[in-house]
């Protein structure tokens, strides 16, 4: 008989039962039920999400305390690492996209109780989309034959918001991402669209119902789009290959919605401006990190373990190929998460992953449990709501339903 994999259904309409931990006898729930709401809400955010979702059908009291906002960012400093995978349609059936949610806690991330099925209905076209990027357990998605549409999902709440549309017609090449200020506690989705000579950016804020402009000057583009991952203190980084300017890395503080240059690794100089597109940022263990490939042989990692101070910068790993045999291309290879074991997590090729151990240099290609063809992203589960952001705007919202 075939093995069904791990599948969520966070409403609660769509649990006939009460998890095990909770159906141990009715004294005992009433004894839980009985404790301070601050104590109940400290137990639940360290429960795994799974049986949280389990929890959520206990009671209305209990869905209550999950899907306040105070009990979302508590369960978030709390929520292991996770990645969160967006299956790519191939072969001839060309099946929908699918999400799925990984946990990199498991102690064997391959096995099929690591990998959890997500089915959300967006309420348009399943499969027109694409992973922008996520933030604090929400994932901003954009349409593919409609790039200014824009919607943030949470596909643990089954809530989605879709943002309204820029007055701005563009007819250049759009490119988003999707953050949150630390000091404003706000969430924000800017756009990027690239003319000729310059390039043009708008930001919106969730709740405010508008896009605004923002003059970066003469800024320059960036040269990898792919910097979805390199968020950090609030602000969003890229590089840059501009041969007038000395900075090879620039950032948007989302706070005050400033474009400002960061300081690079010391071991890069003007000569390397002919190279940018040999290099990468993203985040490792909370840092940012600098992805060069200077050599045929071999990635540098280098790390900023102190945010905004230069003399930080630490080359932390150097990932050696160790054979003939294995592909080793820059644009292969893209370093996601350090593993609690050590181990470097990367995507390979957008079809598979790659652990990589830095003590004996060796490769260990990782097939995942029920899913192919993937694209990953960083993703930290959270039970905030899109809808609670947003406090009236026009929203749009679906369950996700199990398969």
């Amino acid at each position: 008989m075939k093995r069904r994999g791990n599948h969520v259904n966070p409403s609660p309409r769509g649990s006939r039962d009460i998890d095990a931990q909770t159906k141990g006898g009715g004294d005992d729930f009433r004894s839980i039920s009985a404790l301070p709401i601050q104590n109940l809400v400290d137990i639940l955010s360290r429960l795994p999400f799974k049986t949280i979702f389990s929890c959520m059908c206990v009671c209305k009291k209990w869905k209550d305390l999950i899907l306040a906002p105070e009990f979302a960012k508590l369960h978030h400093t709390r929520a292991p690492a996770s990645l969160i995978l967006r299956s790519h349609r191939h072969g001839r059936r060309r099946r929908p996209r699918s999400l799925c949610l990984l946990d990199l806690q498991a102690s064997d991330i391959c096995s099929p109780d690591a990998a959890v099925k997500l089915s959300p209905d967006f309420g348009f076209p399943t499969g027109n989309f694409e992973i922008v990027n996520t933030c604090n357990g929400l994932i901003c998605i954009r349409h593919f034959h409609s790039p200014n549409d824009i919607s943030i999902l949470n596909p643990l709440v089954g809530e989605y918001i879709t943002l309204p549309l820029t007055k701005k017609k563009h007819k250049s090449y759009v490119f988003s991402w999707f953050g949150h200020s630390p000091k404003t506690d706000e969430y924000k989705v800017i756009q990027f669209v690239q003319q000729p000579s310059k390039l043009e950016a708008e930001i919106h804020t969730l709740g405010k119902g508008t896009w605004t402009s923002i003059h970066g000057g003469a800024l320059s583009p960036p040269i990898d789009m792919r910097c979805h991952n390199a968020f950090v203190g609030g602000c969003l980084h890229w590089i840059v290959n501009d041969p007038s300017k000395s900075e090879f890395i620039y950032c948007l503080e989302f706070g005050r919605e400033l474009f400002q240059p960061v300081s690079a690794p010391p071991h890069l100089g003007p000569n390397d401006k002919d190279r940018t597109g040999d290099m990468m940022l993203g985040v490792l263990g909370g840092c940012l990190y600098f992805f060069d490939y200077p050599l045929g042989d071999s990635f540098d990692i280098w790390v900023m373990k102190q945010y905004g101070v230069q003399e930080s910068w630490t080359k932390e790993f150097i990932l050696k190929n160790p054979s003939t045999d294995i592909i080793w291309y820059w644009d292969l290879y893209r370093p996601i998460s350090l593993l609690s074991n050590g181990e470097i997590l990367m995507s390979h090729k957008s079809k598979a992953m790659v652990s990589y151990n830095p003590e004996d240099r060796s490769f260990r290609f990782l097939k995942i449990y029920g899913i192919q063809n993937f694209e990953a992203n960083p993703y930290v589960p959270s039970f905030l709501s899109p809808r609670a952001i947003v406090k009236g705007e026009n929203t749009g919202a679906s369950n996700i339903h199990s398969r």
